[in-house]
């Protein structure tokens, strides 16, 4: 570097400038060593986050493992036909009734559908629960006969199913009702809510049972195409303990025990846990 003033300036000079550089090289060495030390700690925080993302998620999994086995080993995932004994040992031997409470205490969501043999309607819930059973492990769906139940036997699918339908004042056939944190909070009586179609599709009754709180609705719960045959070989829906007409509520009679009452199988007789009825 010359700077025009001799030799003696000119060592002068290159000495500021070496002197320059080297504080410069300072510089940057410094600044690339902040730089490194923040890389580090954001590399470190990005990991933490990451190690802390990582336990949340299997601790997540972990927790819905334990509640699908839990809804599992409380008869969830399948379709009951008939709340019994015979239900997978869900049930009490000869007491509907009894099964039925115990099963609204052990699930927070449970579907229950009254149904007889002589109304071939019902089938078609019978058809569309067993494909919604499986789908949706967070609700337990059940099936209750309640044939017979009109007369001076009681019948049914054991005793208290005559007390149920008093209780729960059930007037139509087919229908479900909706039980959620052991309290009935709304029937879906015949197929009004389905557009009065017996050939409902499943994603239809799906969609039904989520405006009442039943079930979770899944984002690929509209792709279940399964419609329901309307071919099923017998009467529509009806009344309990009348004729057997359309779907229509126009056209149904009530069941004759009145509203309220408890006959012999009320909880005195048989010991049911009380059980709160909030229909909409």
């Amino acid at each position: 570097m010359d700077l025009g003033f001799g030799s003696s300036n000119q060592v002068l000079g290159d000495q500021a400038a070496n002197t320059i550089l080297r504080a410069t090289a300072a510089q940057e060495s410094a600044i690339q060593a902040e730089i490194s030390k923040c890389d580090a700690i954001l590399h470190d925080a990005a990991d933490s986050e990451l190690e802390k993302l990582r336990e949340r998620r299997l601790a997540s999994m972990k927790a819905a493992s334990v509640q699908r086995a839990t809804w599992l080993a409380n008869g969830h995932g399948v379709y009951d036909k008939d709340l019994t004994s015979s239900s997978g040992g869900h049930g009490h031997s000869g007491d509907v009734a009894r099964s039925f409470f115990d099963a609204s205490s052990k699930s927070e969501r449970l579907v229950v559908h009254f149904h007889r043999s002589t109304t071939r309607s019902c089938d078609a819930f019978h058809r569309a629960l067993s494909v919604l059973a499986p789908r949706h492990p967070e609700t337990r769906f059940v099936g209750i006969n309640v044939e017979g139940c009109d007369d001076a036997r009681g019948g049914g699918s054991g005793s208290g199913s005559k007390f149920l339908v008093e209780r729960l004042g059930i007037v139509v056939m087919p229908t479900l009702l909706i039980v959620r944190d052991r309290r009935a909070v709304h029937q879906v009586r015949g197929f009004d809510e389905l557009g009065g179609r017996e050939d409902f599709a499943v994603r239809d009754l799906a969609r039904v049972l989520a405006g009442h709180g039943a079930l979770t609705r899944r984002d690929d719960d509209e792709e279940v195409e399964a419609p329901m045959s309307s071919s099923f070989g017998g009467s529509g829906a009806g009344s309990i303990g009348g004729s057997r007409g359309g779907a229509s509520a126009a056209g149904l009679r009530m069941f004759g025990f009145g509203s309220g009452t408890t006959g012999d199988r009320g909880p005195r007789a048989g010991g049911y846990d009380d059980f709160d009825s909030d229909e909409d």
